[in-house]
């Protein structure tokens, strides 16, 4: 078996490649795993694939078997995506494609749209140009946001909807402008495909190993942190009124789950499309109350959709004009869910309650919400 792999240097890529990994270790496969990384600064790509697989945090069936023989089912290609040139094709022959770099940005800024778009979607459509001649599957990793501003039940399909979703942020619009392009160029040469879409990507919660851990802290964590630094700070703490409807929720899934569930299906030839999302979405306003109470953070009110709203102090402005302004649509949008009867026949999803929200903000506090970058 022959598997490409981008984006194993991030927060869900290292995950999928340790899941892979451990794959051909348990099932005896004689496999080679080609990751697509580059070099930063002084650390070439080989280097941070290494950090990545003798680290406090890789999973100890791997660290028992050493990076000479883990190496043994790797090759790493040293390039960026956007210059990448296909150069070894015997090799990488009938191989799956695991597309799971991506530049997850929820930006509302009109300057980062070209950015973001360019990142998400430009590249893509490099890569499966460059690569599709190649390879058996192509196996895109978009996210379950890319469904736009939606209410009620959502299902697995995004590709057949009778109406065009309307999108929060050129991140979902780029990831859904991304997948859609994937499938049809697919169905153009009959190559096979999947589409996978995690949610908002928490810590680790399969086992005891490592439990909570993440590589880098995205969004609900950064209001976490946001808050967390901003209750160190000397003196009386300011009001911060969050604007959120009642019945917005939040989807979070662990990512050692979604990792196992790619590392599971990738092989499905009868899935096209599944969101990896968890079964039960986590009430936003229950949820501001956790982080805001476990980061130490007291001063502070919900209100829903004031006809007028002006900053009332320092803290106020500073978090409405940096990551405020881009997680307000999500605090603000219908409550939804999604159907996870086909995910849950996979493998059951693990249970996420307040106790266990909350072990997640706990942990990232005890690691000063600092990322590791590698």
């Amino acid at each position: 078996m022959k598997i490409i792999l981008t984006g194993a240097t991030g927060v869900l890529g290292s995950h999928i490649m340790y899941e892979i990994l451990e794959l051909f270790i348990l099932e005896n496969i004689k496999g080679k795993l080609f990751l697509i990384a580059r070099n930063i600064g002084k650390n070439s790509a080989k280097e941070r694939i290494n950090i990545l697989l003798s680290s406090h945090y890789t999973p100890k069936i791997l660290k028992e078997q050493g990076l000479e023989k883990l190496h043994s089912y790797i090759k790493v290609i040293d390039s960026d995506l956007d210059t990448l040139n296909v150069d070894f094709t015997d090799e990488i022959k009938d191989s799956y494609f695991i597309h799971s770099a991506g530049y997850v940005n929820l930006s509302t800024d009109e300057d980062q749209k070209e950015i973001i778009f360019d990142e998400n979607t430009t590249i893509t459509k490099a890569i499966f140009t460059a690569f599709h001649p190649f390879i058996k599957k192509f196996i895109y990793i978009g996210t379950a946001f890319s469904s736009g501003i939606r209410k009620g039940l959502i299902e697995n399909d995004f590709h057949n909807l009778d109406f065009k979703p309307q999108h929060r942020n050129a991140y979902e619009a780029a990831k859904f402008y991304s997948e859609n392009f994937i499938a049809s160029e697919c169905k153009k040469v009959g190559l096979p495909f999947q589409i996978l879409r995690p949610s908002v990507i928490g810590g680790k919660m399969l086992g005891e190993e490592n439990r909570y851990f993440i590589q880098k802290y995205m969004v609900f964590y950064l209001l976490a942190k946001f808050f967390h630094f901003s209750a160190l700070r000397k003196g009386e703490q300011e009001e911060v009124r969050f604007i959120v409807n009642e019945d917005t929720v939040l989807n979070v899934i662990p990512v050692d789950y979604v990792a196992k569930i790619i590392a599971t299906v990738f092989r499905k030839d009868d899935i096209e499309q599944l969101n990896i999302v968890h079964n039960k979405s986590y009430n936003m306003a229950n949820g501001l109350q956790v982080i805001l109470k476990e980061v130490g953070y007291t001063n502070f009110t919900l209100l829903q959709n004031p006809l007028e709203f002006k900053y009332k102090n320092t803290i106020e402005k500073l978090y409405y004009e940096s990551i405020g302004k881009h997680l307000n649509p999500y605090f603000i949008s219908d409550a939804n869910e999604y159907d996870t009867t086909l995910l849950s026949s996979i493998l059951e999803i693990p249970e996420l309650d307040q106790e266990e929200f909350t072990n997640m903000i706990r942990h990232a506090k005890h690691q000063n919400f600092k990322d590791i970058n590698v």
